[in-house]
Formats: structure tokens, sequence, C-alpha cells
């Protein structure tokens, strides 16, 4: 054993001695080695994440990643994509397609939060295309319906 495995087990000897029980074996230099390789651990986390988190469907022919963030009274998406592109935006409750029939592109886009779809507005401006949608409010009110009794 090195002298800096003798150190260690005497240091572990009096730990049991402070602790007045008995401690499991110090593994040994080789053991030891096999510990500190830790390219397991980075595996282990990927195959964790595959599992836990579901996998996103691609957009077809993606002209830009999607970038969207929220305000207190909105949702604002941006994407870039080039001038000629002439986008059709449509928005649902949860998600905003756009589509372009000139360069055959589709892109949806989950939102974080519900918005109202009547409330869009669409700009472009230096290769970049931004929604700005208004959160739906949820409302804390009660509503009282009545019973029907069969």
């Amino acid at each position: 054993m090195s002298r800096s495995g003798d150190t260690n087990k005497s240091f572990w000897q009096t730990l049991e001695k402070l602790i007045g029980a008995k401690l499991p074996d110090l593994p040994d230099d080789e053991q030891l080695d096999l510990l500190k390789d830790t390219s397991w651990v980075q595996n282990y986390v990927k195959r964790a994440f595959e599992q836990v988190v579901p996998k996103q469907e691609p957009s077809q022919n993606r002209s830009g990643a999607a970038e969207v963030f929220e305000t207190h009274h909105y949702v604002i998406l941006k994407v870039k994509m080039p001038y000629e592109a002439d986008p059709l935006v449509k928005l649902r409750v949860d998600q905003v397609k756009i589509e372009s029939a000139l360069k055959n592109i589709s892109q949806i886009i989950r939102l974080p939060c519900l918005v109202v779809p009547s409330t869009g507005r669409a700009t472009y401006k230096d290769g970049v295309l931004q929604v700005r949608i208004k959160k739906r409010k949820i409302s804390k009110l009660y509503r009282d319906i009545s019973v029907r009794y069969l």
C-alpha cells in the first residue's frame, strides 16, 4: 500500500474511534481508480432524462429556433426567417403555427400558457417575425351551477 494509503487508513481508524463504531473498509487503490472514472454518470443521466422528458416533434423545415418569453400580460414569440418567406401565422390557445407556401416552411411552437388568439399581432422587422399575444386570464371566482336531480 502506498504512503497516502497508510495516511488514509490511520485517519479512518481515528475516525472510527471518534464515532465509536466500525466503518466499512476503505477501498484499495485499484477500486479508487474505478471510482475516479465518472463517464458512466453522464450516460446514466442522459438515459434518465430520455425516459422522463418526452421527445419533441421536430418542426418541418425550420428556418430558425423560436424564442418564447412572457411578460405579465403577454406571450411574445420571436422567430428568425427570411423576408421572402411571407409567413402566415395561425394562433390557437396553446400554440402558434407559422406557415409559408412560398418556401414550404411549417413550424408549430407550443406556448407556455393559454392565450387569447383574437388579440394576436405579428410584425416583421430585420429578419425577425415577432408575434405578441395577450395571456388568457384565469378567473379565481367560483361560478354557481344548478344541480339537476334525476
